[in-house]
């Protein structure tokens, strides 16, 4: 097979697959609020949010950092995942073995600190599905994950009617959620065995220069994540299950389209690191502009449409008990875009070895919005987390647009905001007036109006087709 035929059946595998993985996804999370109700997705999300606690602890990085080591041609590709995945492994077992624990000491119901124990075992699955990922973003064969997602979430699907229909109640649908996280990595295993040996490794030299580059990413990532899951834990803690599980609802659609931002996002990073590694600076800065313009066109009419389809989306994904979240998914849409932008450029501080710089960013962050959660949702609810949420990931944009600027003395032209903006406030006006139609029919039109807007006012030209299939080549 041709380089080009290749590149274009890698693509339609992954574009294909992915709609299939958010179809799926969509699906089973329909069934699952229906199914377990306000409280008892309260339930499942307060688990979840617990984990992620200690998930902060595990991460350490590792899938940018191997990701980033394995795209330099002077390492060992075998001896770098191998060695990455045992760190990621022993950390799993050290700190997601105290997670059962710790819960009994909280003030949850005995249902929750059970399903704890339980979804512990899919969060190590999950670590180390993360570490391995690395290999088929350095390779551009993300397909594979794809197929590997696909497949699991059938399974998932599979498992959760069964759920509902033998009433096994939330431990059912945690148990399908443990077996979605098993396939996953049984089957990247399978893959990832195809091209390189991978076996446990403990080789200290290794460990050390893993370790070296990685902390500063472990850092602000866990530093990342108590703000990004903090809302939810601390919510857990002064407010009712119902008001969880409302505010965890939307909160679940938006991790579905931030994972498929971070498809594409995987596969810039070992095409930045290889860049920068080579001083091909003219290349690097070129992908960078390639990708933002690429983000833009995709996050404007996301936000814009998000007003008008909101309230429709969740009721009609998650029924009508979520019909609340659906004004919640407005306003965190709002941070999902600056959380889509502020990706690629920590991708891009990553690459050229910045990451230390934003560790004090991450670090005033993460006291600001522990402290503006415990006050704003105390007072007024989910909606207050929502706010907080939007200011935290604004705050992280522009840190990341500072240390990124100072760096590189490069940002990225603003030229493909003017049109996708007017864009998309041209697609606002059928969905204005069409907005009793059913969501799937507004989301159609919106993004119709939208691509032909966009083609009118120029923004769609032939330099940016040529930069976004760039980004793939």
């Amino acid at each position: 097979m041709t380089l080009g035929k290749s590149i274009a059946y890698n693509t339609i595998i992954q574009i294909f697959g992915k709609i299939a993985t958010i179809s799926l996804a969509l699906v089973s999370f329909g069934l699952m609020t229906r199914y377990l109700g306000q409280a008892g997705f309260g339930y499942y999300t307060t688990v979840y949010a617990f984990l992620a606690i200690f998930g902060i602890l595990i991460d350490l990085g590792l899938q940018m950092t191997t990701t980033k080591l394995i795209s330099d041609p002077k390492n060992n590709e075998s001896q770098i995942i191998s060695n990455a995945l045992t760190i990621r492994l022993l950390a799993s077992i050290i700190f997601l073995g105290l997670a059962p624990i710790i819960v009994l000491f909280f003030p949850y119901p005995r249902l929750i600190k059970i399903g704890v124990a339980a979804a512990t075992i899919g969060f190590v699955f999950a670590s180390l599905t993360a570490t391995l990922t690395s290999l088929f973003q350095k390779k551009l064969i993300m397909q594979r994950v794809v197929i590997a997602e696909v497949a699991a979430k059938i399974l998932f699907l599979a498992l959760l009617l069964a759920t509902v229909y033998f009433n096994w109640g939330l431990l059912g649908v945690i148990g399908a959620t443990v077996l979605d996280s098993f396939l996953v990595i049984v089957i990247l295993l399978y893959f990832a065995s195809r091209s390189v040996t991978i076996k446990l490794s403990f080789e200290p030299a290794v460990w050390r220069q893993i370790l070296n580059a990685t902390w500063p990413i472990a850092l602000t990532i866990a530093l990342n994540l108590i703000y990004f899951k903090g809302d939810i834990f601390i919510m857990s803690l002064i407010r009712s299950e119902v008001e969880v599980g409302i505010y965890g609802a939307p909160y679940k659609v938006l991790e579905i389209l931030i994972n498929v931002a971070y498809l594409f996002l995987g596969l810039i990073l070992p095409i930045l690191a290889t860049a920068a590694a080579s001083q091909n600076w003219e290349k690097f800065k070129t992908m960078v502009q390639s990708a933002f313009n690429f983000l833009i066109i995709v996050t404007v009419p996301l936000i814009v449409g998000g007003y008008f389809v909101g309230e429709p989306l969740m009721t009609a994904i998650a029924g009508p008990d979520f019909t609340i979240s659906g004004e919640l998914i407005k306003i965190l849409l709002i941070a999902t875009g600056a959380i889509f932008i502020a990706s690629l450029f920590g991708y891009v501080i990553v690459a050229i070895d910045k990451q230390k710089q934003m560790i004090k960013f991450y670090a005033l962050n993460a006291l600001i919005s522990v402290i503006g959660y415990v006050i704003l949702i105390a007072k007024y609810s989910y909606w207050g987390a929502a706010w907080m949420t939007v200011f935290t990931e604004m705050f992280m944009l522009l840190t990341t647009i500072y240390v990124m600027g100072q760096s590189l003395k490069f940002l990225p032209r603003l030229k493909i905001l003017y049109p996708a903006v007017a864009a998309a406030g041209v697609m606002a006006i059928p969905l204005y007036f069409l907005a009793n139609l059913h969501f799937a029919i507004l989301i159609v039109a919106g993004g119709l109006v939208y691509g032909l807007a966009f083609y009118a006012l120029t923004g769609f030209n032939k330099q940016t087709i040529s930069e976004i299939v760039t980004i793939k080549n």
